[in-house]
């Protein structure tokens, strides 16, 4: 019987450390990139709002320099960008942990739970749909006490080697939606007779990525 219950504490203890395993794999491929540069079309999609696209270009210094310089003003979250580099460059800090799978873009994903090692800090959790065979995030859920949840799921292409997506889609809730100040010229307010039963909660912001310089 002892023999049984420690078999039993050593296959619970090995499949604990999977997630870790691949959270680490995931940490290896992001360290591989140093730097890089990539042009950005910016396109919302928010309910009630009319944004006209912006056009940006974002910059990336290892292990958490984001630079975003848009041809206007952009109403791109920059954590939207910042959060999951974060994760990668102090991997130290969290614990992974599985917390099931599901099939994303036709692709079966794991799904890991990120949770921090202490409460002092900004994030309160962060979840992960990892693509294990490709070592690609499909999906990330970023919970952070300063701008609450974020999800973003990223699609890949020529770079997909490197983990950087061709295209990421934001989905934001309609009611926390901030507009920045200045922006007011591009935007044109729909109908305000429209029902609002019918009137969606979520907004979506989707990213066009092309012509990555890759250091």
């Amino acid at each position: 019987m002892r023999l049984i219950f420690a078999f039993l504490l050593l296959s619970f203890g090995l499949q604990a450390e999977e997630p870790t395993a691949l959270f680490m794999k995931l940490v290896k491929k992001f360290q591989s990139v140093k730097s890089y540069e990539v042009q950005a079309t910016i396109k919302p999609n928010i309910p009630l709002i009319r944004i006209l696209p912006v056009k940006a270009k974002v910059s990336f210094t290892y292990p958490t320099q984001f630079q975003i310089q848009a041809a206007g003003i952009s109403i791109l979250p920059k954590n939207g960008f910042s959060e999951l580099p974060k994760l990668f460059g102090q991997a130290e800090k969290f614990t992974a942990i599985a917390t099931g799978t599901e099939n994303l873009q036709g692709r079966d994903t794991e799904i890991i739970t990120l949770l921090p090692l202490d409460n002092e800090g900004d994030l309160v959790l962060a979840k992960l749909w990892v693509d294990a065979t490709r070592l690609l995030i499909l999906k990330s859920q970023v919970t952070t006490r300063t701008n609450g949840t974020l999800v973003s799921d990223y699609f890949y292409g020529a770079s997909a080697s490197k983990g950087l997506p061709d295209r990421m889609l934001v989905t934001v809730e309609v009611k926390k939606f901030k507009i920045p100040k200045g922006l007011a010229t591009d935007i044109n307010r729909y109908s305000q007779t429209e029902d609002p039963a019918k009137i969606k909660k979520k907004g979506t912001i989707e990213v066009l990525f092309s012509n990555y310089q890759i250091h």
